[in-house]
C-alpha cells in the first residue's frame, strides 16, 4: 500500500530529527514517495537606479538570496540523508516555494491537495514566538481529518 509523506522542513535540528524518524519508520516499507517542504518569503526585487541608498538595500537583498539557495542545497542534503535510509531518490520530492498566505495555512492547503496520508512535525520548544501565537504544529493538528496520520517529533 503507497503512503504519501509530507514533511515540513526549516533547517533546524528538530527537522533533522523528523528526517530520521522518517527513515527509522518508514525505510523498510516500499511504496513510500516522500515530500520535503519549505515556505520562504520572497526577496523582492529592488530598482536602485543609480541611488546610493537603494544599492545598499540592494546588497541585502542579494544576501537574502544566497541564503535562499543554501536552503536549496540543504534541501537537497536532507533528501541525501533519506536516501541513506534506503529510501529511493525518484520517491523523494522537494518542494521549494514561497509563502503563500503563512507557513501552517501553507502546509494544511498542500496536504489537502497533495492527498498525504502522513504529515511528520516537530515543535520548537522554547522558541518565543510560540508564546504570542499558535505554533504551526497545533494549527496543523487541528485541521487534521480522518485518515491521516500526524506525527509531531520532540
Amino acid at each position: 500500500m503507497k503512503v504519501n509523506i509530507l514533511v515540513p522542513y526549516n533547517f533546524t535540528a528538530n527537522d533533522e530529527l523528523a528526517i530520521d524518524f522518517v527513515g527509522h519508520r518508514y525505510a523498510k516499507r516500499k511504496e513510500v514517495e516522500i515530500t520535503l517542504f519549505h515556505a520562504f518569503t520572497p526577496v523582492p526585487n529592488i530598482d536602485t537606479r543609480n541611488n546610493p541608498i537603494m544599492d545598499k538595500v540592494n546588497r541585502g537583498t542579494s544576501y537574502l538570496r544566497l541564503q535562499q539557495e543554501a536552503e536549496k542545497h540543504a534541501l537537497e542534503a536532507a533528501r541525501q540523508t533519506l536516501m541513506t535510509y534506503g529510501f529511493a531518490g525518484h520517491h523523494i520530492h522537494c518542494l521549494y516555494q514561497p509563502v503563500q498566505k503563512d507557513v501552517a495555512d501553507d502546509i494544511i492547503r498542500l496536504w489537502k491537495k497533495g492527498k498525504f496520508d502522513v504529515v511528520v512535525l516537530n515543535r520548537n520548544p522554547g522558541n518565543i514566538i510560540n508564546y504570542f501565537s499558535r505554533s504551526i504544529s497545533k494549527r496543523v493538528t487541528r485541521h487534521v481529518e480522518g485518515g491521516i496520520g500526524v506525527h509531531i517529533v520532540n
